[in-house]
């Protein structure tokens, strides 16, 4: 029995020492060390075209109704290769070089132009990015691309009825190396706003449940400092 015990626990040890070996190929992969606070920061400045869809009405009559062109900026950092945060404010319909006064979902509803001479409206919302390349494919500093998926929340303010909402929203992105400094990105969500933000028109059948809008993004994307992360298997 005690020779039995000692063989058992020779193997053990044997099988131990082999999973070792096997996970240099795994860890060289996926492990990397913690960078500092300070390391893997970014901003983006970008271009936008936003889709609003006021409950009771069809989004098939989007455009022009509903269409309107803004600018965005955003400040990011990733945490490991496959977990980020991101910062982004987004004016939208309020500048004259993206004129629509054809937006008459925008309220106060069917006063055209109304809402972009008061200023638009603005969001400033937080995302929390997964990059789906990073976590399932390995982390890998030289890729050129990178897709993500982001939950998102914050506020949004309509200067056309001043009035303001809370907002979740749901999107996917994806980055283009350029070099070691600059990419380019684009990403696509949707955002559920209450009726504080459209206002509350009942002859034009817009209600007090649920609103929302898709936008879509793309810019520049700058990375600040100290960017990448190191494996573990590096010395």
């Amino acid at each position: 029995m005690r020779r039995f015990l000692i063989v058992l626990l020779l193997l053990s040890i044997v099988t131990a020492g082999l999973k070792a070996q096997d996970a240099g190929p795994y860890q060289a992969k996926y492990a990397v060390k913690c960078s500092r606070f300070s390391s893997n920061w970014y901003v983006q400045l970008g271009l936008d075209m936003s889709l609003q869809n006021p409950y009771g009405h069809s989004f098939a009559d989007v455009f022009p109704n509903g269409k309107t062109f803004g600018v965005d900026a955003a400040v990011g950092k990733w945490f490991t290769p496959g977990l980020g945060l991101r910062a982004k404010v987004n004016w939208e319909n309020g500048l004259r070089i993206f004129e629509n006064r054809h937006a008459a979902w925008l309220a106060p509803f069917y006063e055209n132009g109304v809402n972009m001479d008061k200023g638009g409206y603005m969001s400033v919302v937080g995302d929390i990015q997964f990059d789906l390349h990073n976590l399932f494919a390995g982390y890998q500093a030289d890729r050129l691309w990178n897709f993500q998926v982001f939950p998102r929340a914050g506020i949004v303010y309509n200067f056309g009825v001043s009035k303001g909402s809370p907002l979740l929203g749901l999107g996917v992105g994806s980055t283009f190396r350029l070099n070691k400094r600059i990419s380019l990105y684009a990403d696509m969500a949707y955002q559920m706003v209450s009726s504080g933000f459209v206002g509350v028109e009942k002859e034009t059948g817009t209600g007090s449940n649920s609103n929302g809008y898709f936008d879509f993004n793309v810019g520049v994307q700058i990375n600040l400092g100290k960017s990448g992360f190191e494996r573990w298997s590096e010395n």
